[in-house]
């Protein structure tokens, strides 16, 4: 396998190797060396990258309703301190966790058990996040995600709702006052924990990174590891509803957005013989310091034609059979919304096969994004039946199967 080329992630994959020579640990994507403050509205950070945004703020614009032309600001100013109301009479699938505010409930878009939860001061900002989706600073940027809105729909469901479109700002109840963004402090320990969990991680060809070598050497992975992308972890905490039900070794994924900068880690609990851990989920996505939305595990430099999988092992599993630069989008939900990079000519598509359909249902909606942009894509599913008892199919298990056969 080649190495890892320079395609803007060289700044974290340079390190210096401890006083014992083994514990290589590349500079932290998520290093900060600022804070939201007054006079750093935006919470933004300096990293070795360069300016990297906590999250990012959806742009204002004008909307014009009946005879008047609203503007972005003005329905924000109006929804303030009104935002439990506003969402769940917009977005009644957010209803379980309004009525939990700061408490864990299923995702309202791909569902799980304790993926997402709403803000505390949800009725003043709006804002949630999710620890797949990524984080919503607001309840407009909250809409857009859970109802599938573009930025025009959310901001006129609102104006209709607060009656700004018919009699005007006079008509609608006062605006509450400014609070202190919250959603920064989100952010800021979000950072915090990303930064804190990626320099415990030691190289995945440490001595005692065999757990993560034995996991992927049973899923008939033999692939080159970049460290700056995907590393071990030898003892991290695994989490139910906030309680800490025990300490698995794992292997811990760089998550990138769609231009690149670090958001998140991935994180597949292991046990020391190379297994899945036995927990409730194994595989989690640490809470997001931006979006996550569009983005993916750039596992392998891209190029004009490369390939894109849900999961980790089955670009891994292609990489090794085809050569292709093959990046993972987690699951079937960021699948759907990956963007390519800039300059990519060809998509090749490694979908899942599930007994629900989601992993064809996710290729399919990309496959007709992409060849809308005018992009060739080719759509590759599993050529075997799923397997009796089983969820579903991936590339990863059907070539680990066929060499079994041939064994």
């Amino acid at each position: 396998m080649g190495e890892q080329g320079n395609h803007g992630i060289e700044a974290f994959t340079h390190g210096e190797l401890a006083p014992q020579g083994k514990r290589f640990s590349p500079p932290s994507p998520f290093a900060r060396e600022g804070a939201c403050s007054p006079t750093n509205p935006t919470g933004e950070i300096h990293s070795r990258r360069g300016l990297i945004p906590l999250f990012t703020r959806t742009e204002t614009k004008p909307w014009s309703g009946g005879t008047m032309r609203v503007e972005a600001s003005t329905v924000r100013e109006y929804a303030r301190n009104q935002w439990t109301g506003l969402l769940g009479r917009l977005a009644p699938a957010l209803e379980l966790a309004l009525a939990r505010p700061g408490r864990h409930v299923p995702c309202p878009v791909h569902g799980g058990h304790d993926g997402f939860r709403v803000f505390r001061d949800v009725n003043q900002t709006g804002g949630g996040i999710c620890n797949t989706c990524g984080s919503f600073h607001d309840g407009l940027a909250l809409l857009m995600w859970a109802n599938d809105w573009s930025f025009r729909q959310a901001i006129e469901a609102i104006a209709r709702d607060l009656r700004l479109d018919a009699g005007g700002a006079s008509s609608a109840p006062k605006p509450g006052s400014r609070p202190h963004p919250v959603p920064c402090r989100d952010q800021t320990a979000a950072e915090e924990s990303l930064r804190r969990v990626w320099e415990e991680t030691l190289d995945p060809t440490d001595r005692e990174a065999a757990p993560l070598r034995r996991y992927l050497h049973r899923r008939g992975i033999e692939s080159v590891l970049v460290p700056g992308v995907v590393r071990f972890h030898p003892g991290l905490g695994y989490y139910e509803d906030g309680e800490r039900k025990g300490r698995y070794p794992a292997m811990i994924a760089r998550v990138s957005d769609a231009l690149g900068r670090p958001v998140s880690l991935h994180r597949t609990y292991l046990t020391q013989d190379g297994h899945k851990a036995p927990v409730a989920s194994a595989k989690k996505v640490m809470t997001p310091c931006g979006t996550i939305q569009g983005g993916a595990i750039r596992l392998f430099p891209e190029g004009p034609e490369m390939g894109i999988t849900e999961g980790i092992e089955t670009a891994l599993a292609v990489r090794q059979r085809t050569g292709m630069p093959v990046w993972a989008a987690v699951s079937a939900t960021l699948l759907a919304c990956w963007e390519p990079p800039a300059g990519v000519r060809l998509v090749v598509i490694w979908a899942d096969l599930d007994v629900s359909g989601a992993g064809e249902t996710a290729a399919s909606g990309l496959c007709d994004r992409l060849l809308a942009r005018g992009l060739q894509v080719a759509i590759h599913l599993p050529p075997a039946p799923i397997p009796h008892g089983q969820k579903g199919l991936d590339w990863a298990d059907l070539w680990r199967f066929r060499l079994r056969a041939e064994a």
